[in-house]
């Protein structure tokens, strides 16, 4: 079932409370390519998976509150999103894994503008950022 964002959460583990969140940008998983095309190859180019898959990152855009701390960058973090309930009785769907905060972007300071600052997380891949259906 679709569902909005509405409700969704993110903790740190180390670092704690980052401020009220707006928006996150969840990593995207990926991985690369080898080409084995050789001259006995023939209408398109071949490829093999490589070995390791990319992680990604995760982005949460937060309104800037002068009375949070800002977070350490390089912190060793057990990093976990928490979705929204689709049926109120079983347990949220989450994201989870190890990773750290690589970027903290303070806000910019305008007339008629919220101040939002932008975190970014980077999954480690130490412990794999795994997916959990909700039960």
């Amino acid at each position: 079932m679709a569902d909005t964002g509405s409700g969704a959460t993110l903790t740190l583990a180390t670092t704690g409370a980052v401020g009220t969140i707006k928006s996150m940008t969840l990593p995207e998983f990926t991985i690369d390519k080898l080409e084995t095309s050789d001259l006995s190859t023939t209408d398109y180019k071949t490829y093999v998976k490589t070995d390791l898959a990319e992680p990604g990152e995760l982005t949460a855009e937060i309104f800037f509150d002068g009375d949070v701390a800002v977070p350490s960058l390089g912190v060793a973090e057990t990093v976990t999103v928490t979705f929204p309930k689709v049926i109120a009785t079983n347990t949220a769907a989450n994201l989870a894994g190890t990773g750290f905060i690589t970027g903290y972007k303070m806000p910019e300071l305008q007339t008629g503008e919220l101040q939002m600052a932008t975190l970014t997380i980077a999954f480690d891949g130490l412990t794999d950022p795994a997916f959990t259906v909700e039960a």
